[in-house]
């Protein structure tokens, strides 16, 4: 049987996570370096990374630690 439930959701905007993952690799840091540097779970960087619906708080937190602009946290969806 066949499910649709891992569809995006439009509501959520879709986190930038090779940008995110290319500034941690640049900057050196395993995924667990930079939970801690960032103070959130590893579970929190993991989903990051993937893509995954993360909370706004813990995007920022990431973001921040990396240098990552906050205009490029997002994947800004063409309008139709």
């Amino acid at each position: 049987m066949s499910s649709n439930v891992n569809k995006s959701n439009n509501s959520e905007p879709k986190i930038n996570s090779e940008l995110f993952d290319k500034a941690r690799l640049q900057k050196g840091l395993s995924r667990m370096g930079l939970a801690l540097e960032a103070e959130v779970a590893p579970q929190t960087v993991n989903r990051l990374l993937q893509g995954k619906p993360t909370r706004p708080s813990n995007v920022k937190k990431v973001g921040e630690a990396l240098g990552v602009p906050a205009q490029d946290w997002y994947i800004k969806e063409r309008e139709q």
